[in-house]
């Protein structure tokens, strides 16, 4: 299983890594700053005592004058961080020290010092106490002519107590910082990883399907950017969403779903197809409504528009329009099935049964009850939307429409009429008898006319 660190995680760790190189960088750059600096003081403070001392050495040094010498020495010996003091002569002998032992001895410099010249040399060394000592080597002369050399050893110990002093007070001042680092960047990041997480958190719920989330933009940055988009985006969704449902209401959701995944060439295209067309029409529906209020006719067409829909959708077919007191549905369009007179027959008898029920729920209130005649016929269509930019339709157009009308239009009340070739389609799925050729508007053949009586057993 891979670890998955969170982002608030992620955010926090780069914030105090960056925070943590940023202090060390600027410590590390203040400190060994620092230290050049008391290096320069302490080498010209050096320099400066090592310049007076020869000053004072040279007339004395040149008359043997020991004692002066031996004074200018404990003089100088009075500053602490002063090491040694060393005046010798020409042949390298001890003339003054402030090891008194060594004085008339020939003088013995480390092995890594180099040999003096007629230049004032600095060298650092180190002593037997393993502290940094600069050595300054100052050559003595008379008249332009060497008398000797004067040696004088000045301490780094200040220094060094100086850069550890400030590298103590830079550690502390260190792991303050990413004390407080940290804190202000678990914070930052927090602040940063919330809109994200309520992001995610509606878009969960988007994936549920509520589209009524909304995330509170409260930042004008990139990411109140980016919510205020992911709330145009869900504002578009529930829009085209209420649009689907409103669609749903006319078309079965299956045939929404099938149109809106390519609705140019669904919708906006005519096509020629097989396709099976039904008419259901409200029998003595004029005389009906004269005896009913308005409201009340518009209660009636609203449950049979109901329970024609439903039963319709339920076979997945297409309501192509409302006729006043009939019903126009399509089957195979604009989704081909290739049982789809089976469909429109099974629909025209379940519809038929549907209607009959809500009839006799109406006289248990009181009302009026009312019966349907259905007819159904199978034949090539065009299939397409017609209309113009402002107001389309989709709609077939074709003989079977027109057969289909004809043949609800003769049938009786409760009776279900197939056209021929309808009929012989789904003769292993229904029983029904031959009514005999009949005359339908429109052609000049007669068309043979089915009853339909109901499911085969």
């Amino acid at each position: 299983m891979r670890f998955r660190l969170p982002l608030k995680v992620k955010l926090s760790l780069l914030i105090t890594g960056l925070v943590v190189l940023a202090i060390v960088l600027v410590s590390f750059s203040l400190i060994r700053r620092q230290a050049q600096t008391l290096t320069d003081a302490v080498t010209k403070r050096g320099l400066t005592i090592a310049n007076n001392l020869a000053g004072g050495a040279k007339s004395a040094l040149v008359s043997n004058d020991d004692l002066t010498l031996n004074i200018l020495v404990k003089e100088a010996m009075h500053d602490k961080d002063v090491v040694y003091v060393i005046f010798a002569d020409e042949d390298g002998v001890v003339r003054a020290h402030s090891n008194v032992a060594m004085i008339g001895k020939r003088l013995v410099r480390p092995a890594t010092l180099k040999a003096p010249t007629d230049r004032v040399m600095i060298q650092t060394v180190r002593d037997e106490g393993e502290d940094d000592i600069i050595d300054f080597a100052t050559p003595l002369a008379f008249s332009k002519t060497p008398i000797g050399t004067l040696y004088v050893g000045f301490s780094k110990l200040a220094v060094t107590h100086a850069v550890n002093e400030a590298r103590n007070q830079a550690l502390y001042v260190t792991v303050l910082m990413i004390v407080l680092g940290v804190a202000g960047a678990v914070t930052l990041a927090t602040v940063m990883s919330r809109p994200i997480f309520r992001l995610v958190e509606a878009t969960h719920a988007i994936s549920d399907g509520n589209l009524t989330v909304e995330v509170p933009v409260t930042t004008h940055d990139e990411l109140g950017v980016l919510t205020a988009s992911f709330n145009r985006m869900v504002r578009s969704l529930r829009e085209k969403e209420m649009i689907k449902r409103a669609f749903t209401r006319y078309v079965a959701r299956e045939v929404v779903e099938e149109v809106l995944k390519d609705p140019e060439h669904v919708m906006l295209t005519g096509a020629r197809r097989e396709a099976t067309v039904l008419f259901c029409d409200i029998r003595g529906f004029t005389s009906l409504s004269e005896r009913l209020t308005p409201e009340q006719v518009v209660s009636l067409l609203n449950e049979f528009y109901t329970t024609a829909i439903e039963t319709t959708f339920k076979h997945d077919g297409t309501l192509d329009k409302f006729l006043g007191d009939a019903v126009m549905c399509v089957f195979g369009a604009p989704i081909a099935h290739p049982d789809h007179t089976a469909r429109a027959v099974k629909t025209a008898i379940e519809m038929r049964t549907a209607l009959a029920a809500l009839s006799k729920r109406r006289a248990l209130r009181g009302l009026d009850p009312f019966e349907v005649g259905i007819g159904v016929a199978l034949g090539e269509v065009v299939a397409g939307t017609v209309g113009t930019e402002e107001r389309m339709e989709y709609t077939v157009i074709g003989d079977s429409v027109n057969v289909a009308a004809r043949l609800q239009g003769q049938a009786k009340a409760g009776s279900i009429l197939l056209s021929r070739r309808t009929y012989e389609a789904v003769h292993d799925l229904v029983e029904g008898f031959s009514r005999g050729p009949m005359k339908v508007k429109g052609k000049e053949e007669e068309v043979e006319v089915y009853e339909v009586v109901g499911f085969r057993r």
